[in-house]
């Protein structure tokens, strides 16, 4: 839900400042990796195409989970909401729009968020991480692309949230939680509001729970330095990648999908979105890191038109081999 009111989006921006977590683009632009198999590899990079997955088929469900369903209870129980209206009557619409808001999320919005995933990347790492070779590199027989975010620009108002993911255990992320209504309360109190704001000031508490059930995760997947790229289509008002919004039909069945074509796009990406200057090196996974396997990866950059490629191939040295 976009608005015309600048006061709502003054609301809403507020809101987001007050209660991030750490830093995030564009404040720190670090470089960021994405593991996966080498025909997904092969995939990427001749296509310029990046595959967004529904969080609810992703392993991150539990999590998502429990950020919307504790933030449900938490609001509910929310003696701040309560006492910030001038009258019950004023609370009750709050609450009814609010409710509203999550019940649409349930039924349908949760169908259109989209993530793609990352893992932070040192700069002078060329082996990658074991466990993130295990888990999602193909077992170590797989690729890593890595990726220079200080090559984008921030595009406001664009469909799409890069952030950092934000570990912590249980009882921390309930306090975070906590935090959102609490300076959204505060916030509220300031402003000057008519009750036809009511609807747009609940959407804002709620996208803001909703980012935040997105981008918090239990501090059991630290090691993982989680980088996300998030497209959600309420935010995207002008339908700049709704053609992107596709289908897979794989070993579960069949699944939403946005292939983000990596590319230029006026309002959602910047003019620098090229896939041969975003990609800073590639390294081969240590079962794979033989002469023969580099020398076919690069054969490989050569016949899909990406020998600018070529030179950043780099082949992982962990003394691991698969079984």
């Amino acid at each position: 839900m976009n608005t015309a009111l600048p006061a709502i989006d003054a609301l809403r921006a507020q809101l987001y400042a007050r209660t991030v977590k750490g830093k995030h683009f564009p404040d720190v632009k670090p470089l960021i990796s994405h593991y996966c198999s080498t025909a997904t590899l092969e995939a990427i990079l001749r296509y310029e195409q990046i595959w967004f997955s529904n969080p609810l088929l992703m392993n991150d469900l539990e999590e998502l989970r429990f950020g919307m369903l504790t933030g449900r209870e938490r609001f509910r129980s929310h003696e701040g909401l309560r006492n910030v209206f001038s009258s019950r009557q004023l609370y009750d619409a709050f609450r009814n729009q609010l409710e509203h808001c999550f019940d649409g999320f349930a039924r349908e919005g949760a169908f259109d968020v989209y993530i793609a995933c990352f893992a932070e990347h040192q700069p002078d790492d060329r082996d990658g991480l074991l466990s993130m070779w295990r888990g999602y590199g193909a077992n170590g027989n797989g690729a890593c692309i890595v990726f220079d975010t200080s090559k984008l620009n921030e595009v406001q108002e664009s469909p799409l949230i890069i952030g950092k993911v934000e570990y912590a255990d249980r009882d921390t992320r309930i306090r975070w939680v906590d935090g959102i209504p609490d300076t959204f309360c505060e916030l509220f109190a300031q402003g000057q509001w008519k009750d036809d704001d009511l609807k747009f000031a609940a959407w804002v508490l709620f996208e803001r729970l909703l980012v935040f059930s997105l981008y918090t995760k239990h501090q059991g997947f630290h090691e993982e330095q989680e980088w996300r790229l998030t497209y959600m289509k309420h935010r995207d008002s002008h339908d700049l990648l709704s053609d992107m919004l596709d289908y897979h039909i794989g070993p579960r069945g069949i699944e939403p999908k946005l292939k983000f074509k990596i590319k230029p796009l006026a309002g959602a990406t910047d003019s620098s979105t090229f896939i041969d200057s975003l990609v800073h090196n590639i390294i081969l996974g240590p079962t794979a890191s033989a002469d023969i396997h580099r020398l076919s990866v690069e054969r490989m950059l050569k016949n899909i038109g990406r020998q600018a490629l070529i030179s950043r191939v780099v082949s992982s040295t962990i003394p691991f081999r698969s079984h």
